[in-house]
């Protein structure tokens, strides 16, 4: 076994490669006290993991739908049992207040799971295919969702716990083992979820692998089934390519740099606290904060002066008392934060609030910047930290040019009390979730699609769309027919005139054509029979 080390991360996972040597654990980003080392898996674990899973699979998936469901809820239920333990661990490792994690990952797990149990009935439930009687005769058709086998998870550090949930609820619901990867960031979250995961489940149907980068593309050479991944487009690209490589489904999430447009018809106070809420959750490490601010320049005054004197009244983390957000979760992340804003100002970006770090830790003031343009990397680039740019456009029209011209597509938002205005305009926005007077919330209802466009990838998450991952669909024919079919040999003079019969109805329709086609039927059943007998 090797020790984890404190590997730099670009944005939401882009995990360096491991090191065999021991270096010195992660440290809360809080205060930068120092966690305990973890060890990170070898070669072999990996394997072994993936082969345990495996073994553990069958027995699984021949439980029925019922007991599967029954089990996931009482995941559900030990997570909640067990909150204060993950609140204290999350805290250490993310550095996010503890009263927010409980909102963000932990309080709703059940409800969670409910939704998640009705999607997958849906996406679950066998098709029964209708076939013409007439064209068909005794044959059936049904398609079933069967499993994958074993699923790897490779998960992000931004919500240790909560990014589990998307793809791990549906993967074990459809019948599948599962190997956890979690980030090198956040690898005791993980741990810890792995662990109640083996208290539930049937054993080593969860297994759970240590590591950076190398580890991941170990899981997938490992032999596993299908893969889901959270990260960066440079790391996602590469898993997605390895996957390609073995022919095994992968569902790719890649960042975001979401756009929100305020229309001046808006109601500016809702609006305010709403942007800046969905700007700064989580300390902007979420791949659909708002990122980006298109404001009618008739309203954009008023709309900098709200969301600034909210922004400054935004409390950072210390580790003491309550805390609007947490820091930043590592030191690599924290430089690209501080380099766009500054190379922002330096451009002409004015600074409204916030800007520097905050003294302790890695924390960073919740930061407005105002007269944004795209030819700063603050607007064109993922900052994922707690920073909002104002961009001032003409009108809607403007606003909706400027917003597509990205290269992400995850969430999008237009702010209006025009409800019908706001739903067109909104349907012109590159997203693969868009709202109107609201934004990043669909996150959480696992019965809606989480997905996106251009270089935000095309997995999808959560929903029942999101199952081609996680099952195969399998055709079962049945034909209950005691006589032949009439498409069967012999070649013969007879099946042509059968052929231009079927051609005939199929042009013109009527009942002589009919009278004809089933004549002929009758006898090529007969010279099917007969060539059969003749044997």
């Amino acid at each position: 076994m090797r020790v984890l080390p404190h590997a730099p991360s670009n944005m939401t996972l882009d995990a360096e490669p491991a090191v065999s040597r021991s270096r010195p654990g992660t440290s809360c980003p809080v205060d930068l006290s120092p966690l305990p080392d973890v060890a990170a898996s070898s070669g072999d674990d990996v394997r072994d993991a993936v082969r345990r899973a495996r073994d553990a699979q069958p027995g699984w998936a021949a439980r029925s739908l019922r007991e599967r469901e029954e089990a996931i809820d009482a995941l559900a239920t030990h997570l909640l049992e067990r909150s204060a333990e993950i609140q204290e661990l999350i805290e250490q490792e993310l550095g996010r207040p503890r009263i927010l994690s409980v909102i963000a990952e932990i309080c709703a797990a059940r409800e969670y799971v409910k939704q998640v149990v009705r999607a997958g009935r849906a996406a679950l439930a066998p098709e029964r295919i209708k076939l013409s009687k007439l064209d068909w005769p005794g044959k059936s058709a049904v398609v079933e969702a069967v499993p994958r086998g074993v699923v790897a998870i490779i998960a992000p550090w931004n919500y240790p716990l909560a990014n589990y949930y998307k793809h791990f609820f549906p993967a074990v619901l459809a019948g599948n083992a599962v190997v956890l990867k979690p980030s090198e960031h956040t690898p005791r979250t993980g741990a810890w979820f792995a662990k109640q995961c083996q208290e539930v489940f049937p054993k080593d149907l969860v297994q759970v692998v240590q590591g950076a980068g190398d580890i991941g593309a170990a899981l997938i050479d490992a032999g596993v089934d299908a893969v889901t991944f959270t990260g960066s487009v440079r790391t996602g690209r590469k898993v997605a390519a390895h996957a390609g490589e073995r022919l095994i489904p992968c569902s790719v999430e890649l960042g975001g740099k979401d756009a929100a447009i305020v229309l001046a018809d808006c109601d500016l106070d809702r609006t305010a606290i709403g942007v800046v809420t969905w700007a700064m959750q989580n300390t902007g490490q979420d791949c659909s904060s708002i990122e980006r601010v298109y404001v009618e320049e008739s309203i954009a005054d008023a709309f900098a002066a709200r969301v600034s004197a909210i922004a400054k009244k935004l409390r950072v983390s210390t580790g003491e008392g309550i805390a609007d957000i947490g820091p930043v979760q590592n030191e690599a992340q924290l430089r690209i934060v501080e380099s766009h804003v500054s190379e922002a100002i330096e451009k002409g970006a004015l600074l409204l609030a916030g800007g520097k770090r905050t003294g302790k830790g890695l924390g960073f003031e919740p930061t407005v910047l105002d007269h944004c343009t795209h030819a700063m990397q603050v607007v064109a680039e993922e900052t994922f930290g707690p920073v909002l740019t104002i961009l001032r456009v003409r009108d809607a029209e403007h606003a909706i040019e400027m917003a597509n011209d990205t290269s992400y597509g995850l969430n999008a938002s237009v702010w209006t009390r025009d409800i019908d205005r706001g739903s067109a305009l909104a349907r012109r926005l590159q997203a693969g979730v868009v709202y109107v007077n609201n934004h990043s919330i669909a996150g959480a209802m696992p019965e809606i699609p989480w997905t996106g466009v251009k270089q935000t990838g095309p997995g999808v998450a959560a929903s029942r769309h999101a199952y081609h991952t996680f099952v195969r669909r399998r055709t079962l024919f049945v034909d209950t027919n005691s006589k032949p079919d009439p498409i069967w040999f012999p070649a013969d003079e007879n099946l042509r005139e059968f052929g231009e019969a079927i051609v005939a109805r199929g042009l013109y329709g009527g009942l002589g054509v009919m009278f004809k086609l089933l004549g002929l039927l009758g006898k090529r059943v007969k010279a099917v029979q007969a060539l059969s007998q003749s044997t």
